[in-house]
């Protein structure tokens, strides 16, 4: 092989389904449902859970995933993990959010810099 020639890897990407979930309503109308989905989906968990929630043109749910599961205190997302299960789910809008097994719902200084940069 010229040196002028290099191998491209060639990949699938796809989205797997890993489960279903009800919930109240047919639409995101309000943030509060939103909220509802995404903390049933969470639960009761110890450690912090970055989830994204993704929409389709109606405000229907259409796709939730875990893209990050921190520590007791602190979880570190990137943006091309929240855009992928986006992009891959064909989703039209998106809810971002995380949990505090703290029990204290104010955002940190970490929690404002993720949300600049995912709204950057």
């Amino acid at each position: 092989m010229s040196e002028s020639k290099k191998r491209i890897t060639l990949v699938d990407v796809v989205l797997e389904r890993k489960g279903s979930m009800l919930f109240e309503g047919r639409r995101v109308k309000v943030p509060n449902d939103a909220a509802n989905i995404i903390r049933d989906f969470i639960g009761d968990s110890d450690r912090e859970k970055f989830v994204v929630l993704c929409l389709n043109v109606k405000n229907e749910p259409t796709a939730m995933q875990v893209v990050h599961t921190g520590s007791l205190n602190a979880s570190i997302v990137h943006p091309r993990d929240v855009f992928k299960v986006v992009v891959l789910s064909n989703s039209a809008s998106v809810v971002v959010a995380h949990n505090h097994p703290s029990g204290n719902p104010t955002a940190s200084v970490e929690d404002i810099q993720v949300t600049k940069r995912l709204c950057q």
